[in-house]
């Protein structure tokens, strides 16, 4: 054979294989994007049955149209009316027209293994799906205002091979300007990362707001300046999801040029937690006079944990200064935890509460419903010894320092203990310590008694509000002076100071024991006077 004959059979032979391995290459391609596509399928799915879990939403339609290389998905939702009924009254007027609004989005699907390679993109995955919000020509008119060209928000969810993913989803960001409204409006953006597991019970936030400016002429300004929110959860042994979450905020302003008026329930409140009406005399009402309030180094964080069937939580809250007008607060730091919660009781309770109908339910017969539902199932965390603890908790003055710490803890609690409350009171355990200004107690004080003595002005002499705050300053300054002279108290440098203890069914404050009113002996009765001596007897 010559040297050309065989470099003509070799180039032959060689491009039949090269054809053959482009193929069998293609086949494995489009067999393996198929298969990536009936997964992904799987797997969105399943976060549609999540979605159809959220009591916010009804989803009005949803579709799924599977292709080789590439899936879509349509859905479209409304909010869930019934939901929102009782509570209509409490929303802006324009709340119903709201509530109709239709939420209509489009998911994207590129199957793997390269589900990017048309875009350049080498990273290997399950899928790429992209979100796509469906708008009416006005909202995108009005969204156009603030984004220009740029899409208002953008969610790319990458699934991973093993079922799991990243969802990202960023906003960005704006400068807006009305001139002759004197309305200015300056968003530095929202950047979202959440990494999930496959069944998506293990889970990773992280959520960054650089800043966001208000200015209304009319009003005021408010801003917000780098929040940061982080979270990272998993589920226990005992099925309550443990992990951690945080969130800090570097600077909070308002500056208000209207009044605010308030009035908080604080009686409801009361009333929710404990079935027991205390009046309105405990709600402050008034108004917030045009101010200005800057808020820096805000901070939270929540750790759960789980020890055997278990569950310990702990939480702090600080900043480190509040200035309002001229007044200047902080630092102010809590530390707060519960210990020995049982896991599996926590999680029946939560159950049972998930299961309660909501819809269409008026809020003062859900919320008697919830309290039943927390009466039957939550027995078990009063019966395992729980302990609830203020680890700290300090606030900056301007008349002086708030301290207090202390404990709260149930001792081999029985149910039967709790139909007599002798008993339950002796397997309670308490410890307080506190300290607080005496000016600020004076001012609280002061307060209460302008909610409770209503000024009737038809009255013929109706006492001023400088007779009752002059009222309330004596009566408490003549109430903690006897407190100090029984040794209850101390009063030093401007600063009010005492302990508490209850252990056993007794109580001790500074250290000196108190009766309650059930162990006081009753009084002694009275003695009979002694009947009139007999007249002597005649002779």
């Amino acid at each position: 054979m010559s040297s050309h004959t065989f470099l003509s059979v070799f180039r032959s032979r060689g491009l039949k294989q090269a054809a053959a391995g482009v193929v069998v290459a293609a086949v494995a391609w489009g067999g393996g994007s198929y298969w990536f596509g009936l997964k992904t399928e799987q797997t969105l799915a399943e976060q549609y049955r999540l979605l159809q879990s959220v009591p916010l939403f009804v989803v009005k339609s949803h579709s799924y149209q599977r292709g080789w290389f590439s899936s879509t998905e349509t859905t479209e939702l409304t909010f869930n009316k019934k939901l929102f009924t009782p509570y209509l009254s409490m929303l802006p007027a324009n709340a119903a027209e709201w509530l109709d609004t239709t939420v209509r989005y489009t998911n994207h699907i590129k199957h793997g293994p390269l589900p990017e390679i048309g875009d350049f993109g080498f990273r290997p995955g399950r899928a790429v799906v992209t979100t796509e919000f469906a708008m009416s020509e006005q909202t995108r008119k009005t969204l156009q205002k603030f984004f220009g060209d740029k899409p208002p928000i953008t969610v790319i969810n990458r699934l991973n091979f093993g079922g799991g993913g990243t969802l990202t989803a960023s906003i960005p960001k704006f400068d807006y300007e009305e001139p002759l409204a004197g309305v200015k409006v300056d968003w530095k953006g929202l950047d979202t990362r959440i990494d999930y597991e496959p069944g998506y019970k293990e889970y990773a936030v992280d959520v960054k707001v650089p800043g966001l400016n208000v200015e209304a002429a009319t009003k005021g300004r408010v801003a917000l300046d780098g929040v940061h929110y982080q979270s990272s959860h998993r589920p226990g042994q005992t099925g309550v999801t443990l992990g951690s979450s945080e969130m800090s905020v570097v600077k909070v302003s308002l500056d208000a040029k209207e009044s605010l008026p308030y009035e908080i329930k604080l009686n409801e409140l009361v009333y929710l937690l404990t079935r027991m009406r205390v009046g309105e005399f405990i709600n402050p009402v008034g108004e917030i006079k045009p101010s200005r309030a800057v808020l820096d180094q805000l901070r939270y964080q929540i750790v759960t944990s789980e020890q055997d069937d278990f569950v310990n939580t702990r939480g702090k809250l600080s900043f480190a200064h509040l200035s309002v007008d001229q007044n200047s607060y902080g630092p102010m730091r809590l530390d707060v935890s519960a210990n020995h919660l049982h896991g599996p009781t926590l999680v029946r309770l939560d159950q049972a509460l998930s299961a309660i109908p909501f819809e269409g339910v008026e809020p003062a017969a859900l919320r008697q419903q919830y309290i039943d539902t927390i009466k039957k199932n939550g027995l078990p965390l009063l019966t395992n010894n729980p302990k609830l603890l203020v680890n700290d908790f300090y606030l900056k003055l301007p008349a002086g320092e708030v301290k207090a710490s202390g404990d709260l803890a149930l001792n081999n609690l029985r149910e039967a203990d709790l139909n007599k409350p002798a008993d339950f009171l002796a397997k309670v355990e308490a410890n307080a310590s506190i300290e607080v200004p005496k000016q600020t107690l004076e001012s609280m004080v002061v307060a209460q008694a302008r909610n409770l003595f209503v000024v009737d002005e038809t009255a013929e002499n109706p006492p001023s509000v400088d007779e009752i705050d002059d009222l309330a300053r004596n009566l408490l300054a003549s109430q903690l002076e006897i407190w100090q002279e029984g040794h209850y108290l101390t009063i030093q440098n401007g600063q009010v100071r005492t302990r508490m203890n209850w252990k056993d069914g007794k109580m001790s404050i500074s250290g000196k024991p108190v009766s309650m009113p059930w162990q006081e002996a009753p009084p002694a009765p009275e003695p009979e006077p002694a009947p009139p001596p007999a007249a002597a007897a005649r002779p």
